[in-house]
């Protein structure tokens, strides 16, 4: 059975692999986004939230992610063992292209 392609953002994508804990909030891999994206200057805004929101509401849809809900309140996302093994495309700059 083959996959379809699935293109990430090579700076999140980075982000995601680098992570020792492979647990993740929306709000924190916007900030470090943000910080890692310099030469692009994105700040961490509405626009970028909604960038990563899809990228990640992609994974969970192919299963690679996972949520689940903090006792102190939010969601917390994982990595699952399928991410590892997914033919990604990963893309420099995909958010960027995206918005012009």
């Amino acid at each position: 059975m083959s996959q379809r392609i699935f293109s990430i953002d090579k700076t999140l994508y980075e982000i995601l692999t680098e992570s020792p804990s492979r647990a993740f909030r929306l709000h924190e891999l916007r900030v470090e986004y943000s910080s890692r994206s310099g030469e692009w200057a994105m700040a961490p805004n509405k626009e970028l939230f909604w960038q990563i929101y899809m990228q990640i509401q992609a994974l969970n849809m192919r299963k690679l992610i996972r949520r689940e809900e903090n006792p102190s309140g939010g969601g917390i996302l994982f990595l699952e063992q399928l991410f590892w093994d997914y033919p990604f495309n990963v893309v420099e700059g995909l958010f960027l292209k995206r918005r012009s």
